[in-house]
Formats: structure tokens, C-alpha cells, sequence
């Protein structure tokens, strides 16, 4: 067998870092193992983790005078674990849930003794409440680690790797797949797991609906976070990670349910990357991570499974804060634990990897300000906001300014319309989660780092017909928020007492019902996602029998998918009656989009989401009496020559105008070749132009008789 030959050179550097890392973390409640100086080269193992079709054996190589150790049980290696002494062999693995499940937890039976922790982990009840055994046998992979010792208990680091063995393991799944591996304890031990009601479970409490929330899983912060080891397999099978993390529950009261969504963190207490730097999300170029969520679904769980996912997804061109989502699968320590979704974890991590700012300056607030990171003096300031919007007659041009200086008013439109949309049942008493970078307004600086408060979307489990909540598409948002007394409610009904931000609300409304929550976008959605999901919903219904069927779960996404297309209509209804409005109107409007494009209120035609009739035609549907904005945007090369209506008028030269969408109209941008021409070389004439039925007044040049003719020629 291959040996190497190490030099030991480098125990002084590796003393002091130990010293140094002791000094700056040493009083870090987060659960790091302690471990010898790892100061040996590490060994090598002669097959990468990934995807195999058959069998192999596994060989491993270090220095001869070094002991070479390692586990198959995702424990990390000692002198108490399995020798190396000859090649392992790597197979197709099966796991056997034929067993009887396991509990860990204190029932309340008098003399009850409580059991340790044992494989298959797949047969460890993980709730207290409607837990369900696997119904046939599950896939397995094989996760061995593996270390060098030498005579002074100096070590390698721990190399890890998951091996997946199938004749068809290629085609076997659709989804990438993420490998964690770590101590059974970590997860399963009555004292210590986190995975478990274990020893903080109270049997005296009932289980009926939000009640007990007792158990391990409901622990959290630094002291409930297990370190793990991470690795993430794109559909090739390449490992393209493979480091170091560490591992929390995540969730409210999901954590309770059998399948549990996972919080993964990293840090430079684990692994010299502190961070995933990887592309999760192929539609976001964000490549740098300190956190990332593994979700189970939520409440979705039991329903469509990946409901929240699509709702969000939808978000994807709004001025929104909001979790990207890329499904996997994932595999616990080598057993099969069903589909996850990675999701952006809404942390100041998050904001200062997006926005370019100092986590350390960010503020992010709950419900009705309180805070969940950051400092007391940006609690202070949304209090003071929203007492003030309270106090205020919002009718006054004055007060709305001040609040426009301290709320991004085109970011809170947008969050209340798609709660609005979704019919979230569980908003805005819960699941209120917004944001501000701390320091002075900036009316020049980007979004974000502005000085304003920003909504981010977090949880819309309740909504879009995804679960329990939001199944009703009649379902009366408006109300809801009017009746009950929640402050994040409120909010928004002080604010619509301003005529101009009641105008810009429900005009931002009808261009997204126009767009991305037309019935013909959310229904696509659904379906995209429908197809994305059902090839992998079958084996996770069978690890985990929620939802109860395929069956079912087809039903609950055909619910959906209803709801996406009777909830345009239904709103429309609502917000003619909330704000009395005198019918909608159609406006069509047109332009070369290889010279330029319209911008309808803050809707850009050109956008990719928009849906254009012919390549150049844009049509929507707007509230009569509403003043709709349009704006001429010519690309480089090109300037605007002027509108012009179906009969080839010319209705006015200017870039922006306003639509009172009385009745239907249709619209053309003309667009030019060349630079505009200035205005005082133009001659300006004063004239009254009549055209049939039409009649224009206005200051208009004689360039734009000589530009229409030349173009309309």
C-alpha cells in the first residue's frame, strides 16, 4: 500500500492558533468539540464522495507511521473506532425500518426507563404527536470519515465522505442532495439532541393545536447548535461542497412536526471557510452564505409541501426582501430523509451580503417592534414612526412626506399587496418581520442603504391555498385588517387615509394582478412547480407519510392552482368596493421594443415577467378614475417622438403622461432614430389640432409635424 511521508514542522504555528481561537471564541456558547491538535497531513482516500453505479472498495493512504482510524456511523473518529487496516467495501446500501419505533422522551409512565439512541435513526419518533414509520424500507448511502493519529495524539483533520451506490443512482434523483453527517447524540440523545421532545418534553401538557411546545427541538440559540458536517452533490454527483457547520431546528411551531426543517451555520469555529460560498439559487448570483435553511415545509408539510415555495417565488420581480428557494434531498447520517428546500436564511447576514452593508449596523424588528437583532436605539425609531403615523392626519402632504423619508413606500406597497394577494391567515398577527439600515435618511443612496424601513417576506405557509389558511380565493383581506386591531394593520389603513398613496396602492395593485398575479402567471407557476416536485414526491410521502398520498397531495396543488386562478377576479370585486371605485378599463399600448419601452406606474413593459401580445403590445386592466402614469423610455441611439392614439395622432410629446383610464385606450411610443432635438431650436407654435373627433390643445413643436410624417410614412 502507498504511504507518505510527513514532516512535522508546523506544531508551533498550530499552538498558536489554538491559543489565539481559545482567546477570541472561548467564551462562545455554541457546542465545539474539543480535539487534539490537528497538525498531520490528512490521509487520502482514493474515491471522491459522489455517485457510483456499482460496488467498489475503498482505499486509504497516510503516512506508514501514522494509525488511520474511521467510523461508518458518522461519528467522528478515536482510538475507539475501527482501525484501518484493509480496503473498505462501498456497496448499494438498503435501510431496514421493519423494527419498532424508538421514543425518546419521558411519556410520564412511572418507572419508564429512557432509551439511547440507535440506528436506523429513520425509526427514532421525532414528535410528540402523529408521527409516522417509514412504509417501506429506505435507500441509504455510506458515510465514512476518517482520521490520522500518531503516537502523541497529534491528528488529521476529519475527511468526510458520502458515497451513493445504485446501478441507476445517475437518473435516481432529480434534485441535488445534501449529505449531513454527525454524532447520533447531536440529534437523538435524550439530554442533548436536538432532534427529539427528549428530556424537555412535558407530558402533562395537551396536544391539541398550539399547545405544548415542549421538547428538545423547541430549544434554541448557541446552546442548541450541534456541529455537523455538510455536503452538497449537484445532479452529476460532484461533491461541491464539503465542509464544517454547524446545526439548529428551525421554525415556530413546525418544529414539532415529524419532519423538521434544519438552520445551517457557518462559521470559522468549524472550518477554515467560514462561510458556503456556492450558488444555491441559479436565478440569484449570490454566492456567498453564512446561513442557510434546509425547510420541510412548514405548515405546508401536510399539504402541498412546496406551496410557500411557489408563493414566494412569484415575489421574485417585486420590491421585496424575500427567500429564494432550491429543493434537495436530504440524507442524515447516510438514511433518506425526504425533500428539503434551501431558503435564504432573513438574518443581518443576509442583508449585508445583499446590500453591501455592516451587519453590525442593521436592525431588524418582529410584530410590532420587537426586536430581533440589532439595537435599541432602531427599536426607538419605528416606534416613533408608527406612533406618529397614528397620531397624524396622514391626509396632510406634510405628514406623508415624514413618512416617506422613514418607510420605503414602494417596498411597503408591495408587502401588503402580496399578503393581501396570498389571503394569509396567519398575517399580520404573526409572521411580521422588517428591516432598516441604521443612519440618516438618504434620499440619493440605493435601496437599502437609504436609512428607511424595509418588510421582508418570511412565512406565507397560511396563504395561497398552500395549507390550512388562505384556501378561499373570496377570502376579504381588506375585512380583516379593518376589523381586527393588529398595529401591522393598521398601519396600512392610516396610510390609505392619504389620497396620493391610495392612488399609487391600488394602481400598483392592478399592475401586478396585470402581471405576476395574473390567473395565467400564478397558475404557471403552480404547474412549473407541480412538475418540478412529483417526480420526488412519491418516495418522500413514503418516508415520511405526510402529505397522507400522492394522491392528495396532487388534490391540495390542484387547490392551489384554483386559487390562483379565481383570486384576481375576487379581488378586483374587493377593491371596487373598498375604495368605491367606477368599473376598470382596458389600455393597450405599443411600441418597437428594439427602440424603446413604456413604463406603466413602476410596471416595466420590457420586463421579462410582462407578457407582450405580439413582441411590442402590452395590455392591462386599470380602475376608472385612477390616474395611470406613463412613462417613454428610449433605449441608447434612440429618442422619444412623441404618443400617438389608434388613429395615428399625435396626442402629446412629452415623456410622461398621465391616463385617466375612462374608457378603453390604446397608446403608441414612437421612438427615433438619433438625439432629440433641442428645445430651443425648435420652433414653438401654439395651435389647436383636429383630428375627426379629437381634439388637442397644447404648446406643441413644428418638429413634431415634420417627425410624425417622416416616421408614419
Amino acid at each position: 500500500m502507498k504511504k507518505k511521508i510527513i514532516f512535522h514542522h508546523r506544531s508551533f504555528l498550530f499552538v498558536f492558533l489554538l491559543a489565539l481561537s481559545f482567546l477570541l471564541y472561548g467564551c462562545n456558547e455554541v457546542m465545539i468539540p474539543t480535539t487534539p491538535l490537528e497538525v498531520l497531513e490528512n490521509p487520502v482516500l482514493s474515491h471522491a464522495g459522489g455517485f457510483y453505479e456499482e460496488s467498489f472498495y475503498l482505499e486509504i493512504e497516510t503516512d506508514p507511521t501514522y494509525d488511520l482510524y474511521y467510523t461508518l456511523d458518522s461519528s467522528e473518529p478515536t482510538r475507539n473506532s475501527i482501525l484501518y487496516t484493509e480496503p473498505i467495501l462501498i456497496e448499494k446500501k438498503t435501510i431496514d425500518v421493519s423494527g419498532s419505533p424508538l421514543y425518546i422522551q419521558n411519556t410520564g409512565v412511572s418507572g419508564q426507563q429512557i432509551n439511547d439512541p440507535a440506528y436506523p435513526i429513520s425509526m427514532i419518533v421525532s414528535s410528540t404527536k402523529n408521527w409516522v414509520a417509514p412504509s417501506e424500507d429506505l435507500f441509504g448511502a455510506t458515510v465514512v470519515k476518517v482520521k490520522s493519529f500518531d503516537s502523541t495524539e497529534n491528528t488529521s483533520k476529519t475527511m468526510t465522505n458520502t458515497y451513493f451506490v445504485d446501478e441507476n443512482m445517475m437518473e435516481r434523483y432529480s434534485f441535488p442532495i445534501i449529505s449531513i453527517s454527525t454524532d447520533i447524540d447531536h440529534l437523538f440523545d435524550y439530554e442533548e439532541g436536538i432532534n427529539v421532545p427528549g428530556k424537555y418534553y412535558d407530558a402533562s401538557i395537551p396536544e391539541t393545536g398550539a399547545d405544548n411546545r415542549t421538547g428538545n427541538f423547541f430549544e434554541s440559540g448557541d446552546a442548541w447548535e450541534r456541529p455537523m458536517h455538510m455536503e452538497y452533490f449537484n445532479l452529476n454527483g460532484e461533491q461541491e461542497l464539503s465542509q464544517q457547520a454547524g446545526i439548529r431546528i428551525h421554525g415556530g411551531l413546525s418544529r414539532k412536526y415529524a419532519i423538521k426543517s434544519y438552520r445551517l451555520y457557518a462559521r470559522s469555529e468549524y472550518d477554515e471557510q467560514s462561510a458556503f460560498n456556492y450558488q444555491f439559487f441559479e436565478d440569484k448570483e449570490t454566492e456567498l452564505f453564512k446561513r442557510i435553511i434546509l425547510r420541510a415545509g412548514g405548515q405546508t408539510y401536510s399539504y402541498t409541501f412546496m406551496g410557500e415555495a411557489a408563493a414566494q417565488s412569484l415575489l421574485k420581480p417585486l420590491d421585496l426582501d424575500i427567500q429564494y428557494s432550491t429543493p434537495v434531498i436530504l440524507f442524515m447520517n447516510g438514511e433518506y430523509f425526504g425533500i428539503r428546500n434551501i431558503r435564504d436564511r432573513l438574518d443581518t447576514w443576509h442583508l449585508s451580503i445583499e446590500y453591501d452593508l455592516n451587519p453590525d449596523n442593521i436592525t431588524i424588528l418582529t410584530g410590532y417592534a420587537y426586536l430581533d437583532d440589532g439595537s435599541s436605539a432602531g427599536q426607538s425609531h419605528y416606534r416613533n414612526v408608527y406612533r406618529y403615523i397614528n397620531v397624524k392626519d396622514m391626509e396632510r402632504s406634510y405628514h406623508y412626506d415624514y413618512v416617506s423619508k422613514r418607510i420605503d413606500l414602494d417596498n411597503f406597497t408591495d408587502y401588503y399587496i402580496s399578503q393581501i394577494y396570498f389571503a394569509n391567515a396567519d398575517w399580520p398577527q404573526n409572521n411580521v418581520l422588517y428591516w432598516r439600515y441604521n443612519t440618516s435618511y438618504d434620499k440619493d443612496a440605493p435601496s437599502g442603504k437609504d436609512g428607511r424601513w424595509r418588510f421582508m417576506i418570511n412565512d406565507v405557509d397560511a396563504g395561497f391555498a398552500a395549507s390550512w389558511g388562505g384556501n378561499y380565493p373570496e377570502y376579504d383581506m381588506f375585512e380583516r385588517l379593518s376589523k381586527e386591531s393588529w398595529k401591522t394593520g393598521d398601519l396600512l389603513m392610516f396610510m390609505l387615509d392619504n389620497e396620493k398613496f391610495k392612488a399609487d396602492f391600488i394602481n400598483r395593485f392592478a399592475d401586478l394582478l396585470n402581471t405576476v398575479f395574473s390567473s395565467e402567471i400564478a397558475q404557471g407557476t403552480v404547474e412549473e412547480m407541480r412538475a418540478l416536485y412529483e417526480v420526488e414526491m412519491e418516495e418522500h410521502i413514503k418516508r415520511w407519510g405526510y402529505p397522507t398520498s400522492y394522491i392528495r397531495w396532487q388534490a391540495y396543488v390542484d387547490n392551489m392552482k384554483s386559487f390562483a386562478k379565481e383570486r384576481p377576479e375576487n379581488l378586483i370585486e374587493q377593491l371596487t368596493e373598498e375604495f368605491d371605485l367606477k368599473g376598470m378599463s382596458d389600455i393597450t399600448l405599443n411600441s418597437d421594443q428594439l427602440k424603446g419601452y413604456i413604463q406603466v406606474n413602476r410596471l416595466n413593459v420590457n420586463d421579462t415577467y410582462v407578457d407582450l401580445l405580439d413582441g411590442s403590445s402590452w395590455a392591462g386592466r386599470y380602475f376608472n378614475g385612477i390616474p395611470v402614469k406613463l412613462k417613454a423610455i428610449p433605449l441608447q441611439g434612440y429618442h422619444f417622438a412623441g404618443w400617438f392614439d389608434e388613429n395615428d395622432h399625435l396626442m402629446s410629446g412629452d415623456i410622461e403622461l398621465d391616463v385617466d383610464p375612462a374608457d378603453d385606450i390604446e397608446l403608441t411610443a414612437v421612438f427615433a432614430i438619433g438625439d432629440p432635438i433641442v428645445e430651443e431650436d425648435a420652433l414653438s407654435v401654439t395651435t389647436i389640432l383636429i383630428y375627426a373627433s379629437v381634439f388637442v390643445i397644447s404648446s406643441l413643436s413644428i418638429t413634431y409635424f415634420i417627425m410624425k410624417r417622416k416616421i408614419r410614412a
